[in-house]
């Protein structure tokens, strides 16, 4: 992990069990006290289920994610929901703007920040575009 204040959005959460990736596109209006679970779903403008070897490419990428500086906003266009085989694990919001990946667990949320330049992050970011565009 870096040195950084920040944690990289893959610290501490279940991402192992992961088998299944739901790839989100949200109104951006989310708010971050409202992400766990069932309220969560009321932002969900768009979705797409990737199992197999898709899944485990977002897997990697999310992994891949290293810490970087946060900026305000949080308007997040996309989100990620990771299931193990038989339930949801947790769920994040990804704004590319700020930095920002809120990360949803049944404990709560979490504020951490990415690095949007680096490679794992533009990577996402060009699935996400592809998949579930936005605008």
């Amino acid at each position: 992990m870096s040195t950084s204040f920040w944690k990289v959005p893959a610290w501490d959460v279940p991402i192992d069990k992961a088998v299944k990736v739901e790839l989100l596109r949200l109104n951006q209006n989310i708010i971050p006290q409202n992400g766990w679970p069932e309220s969560f779903w009321n932002y969900v403008k768009d979705r797409r289920l990737l199992d197999g070897n898709e899944a485990q490419h977002i897997v990697q990428l999310f992994q891949g994610l290293c810490a970087g500086e946060s900026a305000r906003c949080h308007n997040p266009p996309w989100g990620l929901a990771f299931y193990d085989k038989e339930k949801l694990l947790f769920t994040t919001t990804l704004c590319f703007e700020c930095s920002n990946a809120y990360v949803y667990t049944e404990l709560g949320s979490d504020l951490r920040a990415f690095n949007v330049s680096e490679f794992h992050a533009k990577k996402l970011l060009a699935i996400l575009q592809h998949e579930l565009p936005w605008g």
